[in-house]
């Protein structure tokens, strides 16, 4: 799910509790996905500009977070990316005629309440950037909610722990070699790269990470955060991608931090 392999981990018994919390993830999967034409995503893209429409609440709440982010950093956070990364290929561009109607960002999207949402003005939203964190949230809400004490949510390499144990995450640098480990315990950790993740579109090499201006972000480095949830963290790990001083410091309003352990992008 997700674009990824997705893990829990829970103490024996609560099995029943798991399956409930990989139930949460697929409905996150479905609202936000930007592949599926009956998606939350999809309606939003295909509806006329100032529409308002009644989507999900989940996805209401992952878009109110990406407009605070957006405003948090002056519009480098922008889920509104979707036409930079159809035009390089990252995402299909199935049912998609003319990219220059969709020049929107995330400053275009009006949260009407918690079940409308319309956009001023076309735009290709992309929630890959964010919704993996929330989906691992809700997971995590779901086990609480069940009375799990203890449990690992892991969405390919998002991950969040709670409970007592401190849980061993291992950080893969760059180029693909893990080097450092750092205890996970009543946290979220999130990691982030491009080096392995690159192409080349019209003779300029293309990243899944879009900075100002459109810019593709090509880093040679992993970026880590940790964070209280783990929407925040996967998030962040994309403005620390682009701008790692602007990512410290909207950290700070989220109780988040950079991990700076060293990645030169060469192994050791």
């Amino acid at each position: 799910m997700l674009g990824t392999f997705v893990e829990i981990t829970v103490p024996q018994g609560y099995e029943q509790a798991a399956e409930q919390a990989f139930a949460a993830i697929a409905h996150v999967h479905r609202r936000m996905s930007f592949h599926d034409s009956d998606s939350d995503l999809a309606r939003l893209r295909e509806a006329p500009p100032g529409t308002t429409l009644e989507v999900d609440e989940e996805t209401v709440a992952v878009l109110r977070t990406a407009v605070a982010l957006y405003r948090d950093t002056g519009g480098l956070f922008d889920v509104g990316v979707g036409r930079s990364l159809v035009r390089s290929g990252f995402l299909p561009r199935e049912r998609i005629a003319r990219l220059d109607g969709y020049c929107g960002t995330s400053g275009d999207i009006e949260i009407v309440d918690d079940r409308h949402v319309r956009t001023h003005r076309g735009m290709l939203i992309d929630l890959g950037g964010i919704a993996k964190g929330y989906a691992v949230d809700r997971a995590v809400e779901v086990l609480t909610e069940r009375g799990v004490g203890e449990a690992l949510v892991n969405a390919g390499g998002d991950l969040r722990a709670f409970g007592a144990r401190a849980w061993p995450v291992g950080l893969r640098d760059a180029h693909g070699k893990v080097r450092f480990m750092v205890p996970a315990r009543n946290c979220a950790v999130a990691s982030s790269s491009n080096l392995d993740n690159r192409r080349r579109v019209r003779g300029r090499e293309e990243s899944p990470h879009v900075g100002r201006g459109g810019k593709s972000v090509l880093a040679d480095h992993r970026v880590t955060v940790i964070a209280p949830t783990c929407i925040i963290a996967d998030a962040l790990t994309k403005v620390a991608l682009a701008d790692h001083d602007l990512a410290e410091r909207v950290a700070l309003n989220f109780g988040a931090r950079l991990l700076d352990a060293p990645d030169t992008g060469v192994p050791s």
